[in-house]
């Protein structure tokens, strides 16, 4: 993408994906919704905090842009979400995890970084999945790479895209 593209981008609406923490399960959770996150900040879904992290997302659909699924993994199987913007991978998650709650095909929009590079195009910023590799499955999400590096020392798994396994690209 050049700098067309960057101007188109910061037109678009955006967004922001908040991150929190539920210390007690060692879980965390993204959510653009502003019910969920009245809810996690209120305390009426108990547990949560907020870590201070967020990253961009696109409101709207755009070229180049992709819709993200949100998939709810059950008690169990982690009590957790778990998000894509490849079509082809939310596909699959549905095909090979039934028991998973298919939420939504649509939940905010990205752009998704080059298949076996894992760039990221101009005026974006790579998003990186790690998975808690435990039983109570779950993922973080985040475009820090101290945070991923920290993560990954933990034990976390990095989920994505060329050498740097990234998931995402968010708008700056």
């Amino acid at each position: 993408m050049g700098n067309a593209s960057g101007a188109a981008s910061s037109m678009l609406t955006k967004g922001v994906a908040v991150e929190f923490l539920n210390e007690s399960l060692g879980h965390y959770f993204v959510t653009t919704s502003a019910d969920e996150i009245a809810a996690l900040d209120s305390g009426k879904t108990a547990g949560w905090i907020r870590t201070g992290a967020s990253f961009n997302v696109f409101a709207d659909a755009a070229p180049g842009t992709s819709d993200v699924c949100r998939f709810y993994i059950p008690p169990g199987l982690g009590n957790s979400h778990f998000y894509s913007a490849s079509a082809e991978e939310c596909a699959a998650v549905r095909a090979r995890f039934p028991q998973f709650s298919y939420e939504s095909g649509s939940v905010f929009r990205m752009l998704l970084p080059e298949s076996t590079t894992g760039q990221c195009p101009a005026f974006s910023t790579p998003v990186y999945r790690l998975w808690n590799n435990r039983a109570d499955s779950n993922h973080r999400y985040t475009t820090d790479p101290a945070t991923k590096a920290r993560m990954i020392e933990a034990g976390y798994i990095a989920e994505g895209y060329g050498p740097d396994a990234v998931s995402l690209c968010a708008p700056q």
